[in-house]
């Protein structure tokens, strides 16, 4: 015995079966396209060793920024004369944590000035206290009071 369908739920089985096949097809896709674009959205090793480079420049040059703004900080106080010039422009770590020295000298002397980094705006003048400027003998110039 077969069954016979009127009309109209010929016409809506229909359409429910072809929206199934474009869910199912459609979702495929979707599928397919989300895996390719992580797939092929990461960088090439090209490119990530680019990225380092530039990052660790960034950085060179961020903290260069700590002795030339101590070097300034000593101009400024009158401790160390105008004319002195940055010797290091990477700043030596020392024992205290946040604790920063770097040289600076004139033609008839060194200094050695030791700064406390208080935050990492390097460009801030704020952000570099002056600790102490001391002469390669032990002489010390200035020390800040605690």
């Amino acid at each position: 015995m077969s069954q016979t369908l009127e009309p109209r739920t010929r016409t809506w089985l229909t359409w429910e079966w072809h929206a199934a096949l474009i869910t199912i097809v459609g979702g495929a896709v979707v599928a397919l396209a989300v895996t390719a674009f992580i797939h092929f959205s990461k960088p090439s090793p090209e490119q990530i060793v680019a990225a380092n480079r530039a990052r660790q420049a960034a950085f060179l040059k961020n903290v260069e920024m700590v002795c030339t703004q101590a070097v300034a900080t000593a101009k400024n106080f009158g401790i160390v004369p105008n004319y002195a010039a940055v010797m290091t422009r990477v700043p030596t770590a020392t024992q205290v944590r946040g604790r920063y020295a770097c040289v600076s000298a004139t033609t008839a002397a060194r200094y050695v000035i030791l700064a406390d980094l208080m935050c990492r705006d390097f460009k801030n003048p704020r952000c570099v206290a002056l600790y102490s400027v001391i002469q390669p003998d032990g002489t010390v110039l200035y020390r800040r009071q605690r």
